[in-house]
């Protein structure tokens, strides 16, 4: 017990717990659990942060990978909740975990999440210019990084950029960007472990739909969307994405009672999406536009969107 560091250790928290209670956390998230996500974040962080400042070396580093990884996921939480500032924290401090984890994948995990929250900042210009800087790291890695992960990261950051270039308008960029995403999906399709990360051709479909949308090419997307089946996504989070999405696309179009009929499937796929601010204000929309449209005043008291 008197040798150096060792009290320090045996109070740290379990890394392999902490894991677990990763997994847990991520698990509720995709599922769209997110009142229990919010109820369970606290304690992870506070023990993830204990976890990193009482261990050394290796063990630190591993303490830093989860410790941003929890930040992301409370960074995406906020973001789902509207919670702009709060988001760009936890996403800050992300980033500043994945640097001391050493491990450039979780730093581009961490990168990505910066996206969003400088985008409701007005400042998407700066997200992609952040998230091309992190995508020509990975490249500079290729040599010391296994290349699934890092084929996914790079695609991921890639999506996440198209989305922030196309809410600039800039039509030849986000493009470009789904391009380099939709290479990345083929080639972790192709790998013989069937590795994606997170990473697939539904993925990038349904990104497909969003950035055309933020372009202003509003058949594109809802053409997209309707390409799309809800099945290939892997998660309530990213099927009721697929519904807010396309009820953008079809709100901007006219097609109003099929834009209602997709918000029933963000609540179908995930109860709690539904009730999110971005779904309230898309809801409310039609209420302005199309107040007697069937079923839509149920909808709207159902999920807390009544106007203002």
């Amino acid at each position: 017990m008197l040798l150096p560091g060792t009290a320090v250790a045996a109070s740290a928290p379990d890394l392999s717990t902490l894991q677990r209670q990763l997994v847990v956390a991520r698990a509720q998230f995709r599922s769209a659990h997110y009142a229990d996500l919010a109820e369970a974040l606290p304690r992870l962080r506070r023990d993830a942060l204990a976890a990193q400042a009482h261990t050394t070396g290796a063990r630190r580093q591993a303490a830093s990978a989860l410790l941003a990884r929890v930040h992301i996921l409370a960074s995406e939480l906020a973001v789902k909740s509207g919670a702009s500032d709060e988001a760009w924290e936890r996403a800050r401090s992300a980033v500043a975990a994945g640097e001391s984890s050493g491990n450039v994948i979780v730093l581009a995990e961490a990168t990505r999440v910066c996206a969003t929250p400088l985008r409701r900042q007005g400042r998407a210009a700066d997200a992609v210019l952040l998230l091309q800087d992190m995508i020509t790291a990975l490249t500079g890695a290729a040599s010391s990084t296994p290349e699934p992960p890092l084929v996914s990261a790079t695609g991921s950051l890639a999506l996440t950029a198209a989305y922030s270039a196309a809410l600039e308008g800039r039509r030849t960029t986000a493009l470009s960007l789904m391009e380099m995403a939709a290479d990345a999906a083929g080639r972790l399709a192709r790998t013989p472990q069937s590795y994606s990360g997170g990473l697939t051709a539904g993925q990038v479909q349904l990104y497909q739909v969003g950035v055309h949308h933020l372009l202003g090419q509003d058949i594109a997307a809802v053409r997209a969307a309707q390409r799309l089946h809800p099945s290939t996504l892997p998660t309530g989070e990213r099927r009721a994405r697929l519904g807010t999405d396309t009820a953008r696309a079809l709100i901007a179009v006219g097609d109003y009672e099929r834009a209602l009929t997709a918000l029933h499937a963000v609540e179908e796929a995930a109860s709690e999406e539904a009730s999110r601010p971005s779904v309230r204000a898309l809801t409310r929309e039609l209420l302005v536009r199309r107040p007697r449209l069937t079923g839509l005043k149920t909808f709207a008291a159902r999920t807390g969107a009544e106007p203002l």
